[in-house]
């Protein structure tokens, strides 16, 4: 009997080991010279994080909240609940950031998805933060075209105490070459709103003043380089064509006329692309002491990657891509460095429909601290990836490449006729399809697919449209 009981009491003992085993305790990887530690869990698409100068960390879930994390403690009340918030795909609470001047005049600014006469569109508000709430709003910016995919939107202050702004193409390609259209743009502010008179656009008649470049489709991340204060940014690309692009005064990124390996004179290229895509969010040049390997580096918050890209930086070249924690927390949206100089990141795995939620703990914010080796591990990149499209098939080539126009059963939008039904403008026959999906129709917002995809998977596309639209 004392035998029994000993096993039963060690048993229990097991059990009750088990029973408080704290699922979110740290993740350690001593072994690639880091440990990950659960920050906060449960949460719904933690979008962007800022530090607070009292070291608290205040954040966005795409819902409609701002939230306070405090001493490891997340707060139970909302700093801000906005309740006319359009929740759509990835619309909802976006960016959010500090204003360089905050410790005296406690601004906040907050980009948020709405609802006007049905559509949706994007507005930038400033807020104070007293007493743990958001209060006196002041409207910098609405309006602007937004949709549930490519509204952009996140926000930073430069080295130039401006405020910077990226907005995504709203599902309408050929806006962003239109200077007179906020879709697909960089935009710049001073702090209250109005536009700074050295904008190049600025004694344009025909043109947004607030405009800093265009040509772009989603950009997810703009981040300033300490010392040199150049302004880099990560944008979504179509069925790849991922990018980091160096952001110039007046520039033109190209799109729709170009993407992927595509060059044409009084274009900007990016410094470089990724296809397959990595889906990249926000990014940061790590300027804290506590990973002396990636000082200076940029990172990159990859969502479809699900991984964080490191990037060596050489003047104004890429001269290194390691992926680190690859396929370990899922999508990787927001990056910051805290305080303490550690890294703390956001996984968004409640995003339809790329992103699906494993299990209770999803969404969470984690923190990446050394665990005292020198080297960090991750996954070397080619310099040069190569451009292909996938396994996705006719159907999902549609769905990637245009369905957000013509609609998922080609019913069209409000951006792009539909295809069923209706009369092809430029030929209805397999050759006149091809050759549109191949050349595109540029002026019209469908960018050329030559080159991004294989002339094997267009003759199956064009298929694929014959057949659904009864051509």
């Amino acid at each position: 009997m004392r035998i029994w009981s000993c096993l039963l009491l060690s048993l229990g003992l097991v059990l009750a080991g088990m029973a408080f085993i704290d699922r979110r305790s740290p993740v350690i990887s001593t072994d690639e010279g880091y440990r990950i530690d659960t920050v906060a869990d449960n949460l719904r698409v933690p979008w962007q994080l800022v530090f607070l100068p009292d070291k608290s960390l205040l954040f966005t879930e795409r819902e409609g909240r701002v939230r306070i994390i405090r001493n490891n403690k997340l707060l139970a009340r909302p700093v801000l609940n906005l309740n006319d918030i359009v929740l759509r795909n990835k619309s909802g609470a976006l960016g959010l950031c500090l204003h360089p001047d905050f410790q005296k005049n406690k601004w906040v600014y907050l980009a948020s998805n709405y609802l006007l006469d049905n559509r949706m569109k994007l507005r930038i508000v400033r807020y104070e933060l007293r007493q743990d709430s958001l209060v006196r709003p002041f409207v910098i910016l609405k309006e602007l075209p937004a949709n549930q995919n490519h509204t952009g939107c996140r926000l930073v202050f430069g080295p130039d105490q401006k405020l910077y702004i990226s907005t995504g193409d709203a599902d309408q390609p050929m806006l962003s070459q239109d200077l007179k259209a906020y879709n697909g743009k960089i935009l710049r502010l001073n702090s209250d709103g109005s536009i700074p008179s050295d904008n190049p656009f600025y004694q344009n008649d025909t043109a947004r003043k607030e405009i800093w470049s265009y040509g772009h489709r989603n950009p997810q991340g703009l981040a300033f380089q300490p010392g040199t204060n150049l302004l880099y940014e990560s944008e979504h690309g179509p069925t790849g064509g991922d990018e980091i692009n160096l952001i110039l005064k007046g520039g033109n990124y190209g799109w729709p006329e170009v993407h992927h390996d595509d060059r044409r004179a009084g274009m900007e290229s990016p410094l470089q692309q990724y296809t397959p895509s990595i889906g990249p969010g926000e990014i940061l040049f790590y300027n804290g002491n506590q990973f002396p390997q990636l000082k200076g580096h940029l990172l990159v918050a990859c969502l479809r990657g699900e991984s964080i890209l490191n990037l060596g930086i050489a003047g104004r070249e890429i001269s290194s891509q390691l992926l680190m924690l690859r396929k370990r927390y899922g999508r990787i949206r927001s990056l910051v460095t805290g305080p303490d100089g550690y890294l703390y990141f956001s996984t968004s795995m409640h995003d339809p429909g790329e992103g699906h939620p494993r299990d209770g703990h999803d969404d969470m914010i984690l923190r990446m601290r050394p665990s005292g080796k020198t080297a960090l591990g991750g996954q070397q990149l080619s310099s040069s990836p190569k451009t292909n499209t996938g396994n996705a098939g006719a159907a999902g080539l549609f769905q990637q490449l245009c369905a957000s126009c013509h609609g998922d059963q080609l019913q069209g939008t409000s951006s792009a006729k539909a295809l069923a039904g209706t009369k092809f403008l430029y030929g209805s026959d397999k050759k006149s399809i091809v050759a549109s999906i191949t050349n595109g129709i540029t002026d019209k917002g469908m960018p050329a697919w030559k080159g991004a995809v294989s002339a094997e998977d267009i003759s199956k596309l064009a298929d694929f449209i014959i057949e659904k639209s009864g051509k």
